[in-house]
């Protein structure tokens, strides 16, 4: 993600935009984002927080709903419409695997983790696991960044890249009345 932000902010400052046009932009709850990664935190981390008493997958599963009413409500900013495809995407396939997103073992072990079963957020793909097309199926194969990713990571990414660019690019200029 932080690759399609930083594209996006650099395509548009190169075009003649600036960062201070960041602050024209307003977005609608932005506090659902840092929720929603607050729930993948406690999710997923290894700080064994005793009082959630919800499982991983279903806070995983609120935490994209979380993220679908933040692009809905913003829906008129320019790329939400493409996070929100994303967004779709990756809740479908996690909310049909219970939670979890599934990957290529393959994938993973080029990526050093040998592992069986869940790990994390993600959970191996097998014969019958649903949507696994939608999944993290495709390898980012470089140095300190490697990762897996979807499509929906994809739609999710370059519609950010697209918001960013617009977000930097000044408006229209006025014209002076005499």
């Amino acid at each position: 993600m932080l690759l399609f932000l930083i594209s996006g902010f650099s395509w548009g400052i190169i075009r003649g935009g600036h960062l201070r046009s960041l602050a024209n932009h307003r977005l609608r709850w932005p506090g659902l984002v840092l929720l929603a990664l607050l729930l993948q935190i406690v999710a997923f981390s290894s700080l064994d927080i005793q009082w959630i008493s919800l499982e991983s997958a279903t806070l995983h599963i609120i935490s994209y709903l979380l993220l679908m009413i933040f692009m809905v409500a913003n829906l008129r900013t320019p790329g939400f419409c493409l996070m929100g495809m994303g967004l779709v995407s990756n809740l479908a396939v996690i909310w049909a695997n219970g939670g979890y997103m599934p990957t290529l073992a393959r994938h993973l072990a080029w990526l050093g983790i040998a592992e069986d079963g869940i790990l994390n957020n993600s959970t191996l793909i097998k014969p019958g696991t649903p949507l696994w097309w939608l999944g993290d199926v495709f390898l980012l194969p470089l140095p300190v960044i490697a990762n897996v990713f979807s499509i929906g990571d994809l739609f999710i990414g370059v519609g950010a890249a697209y918001f960013a660019y617009h977000a930097v690019d000044p408006p229209p200029a006025t014209k002076c009345r005499a």
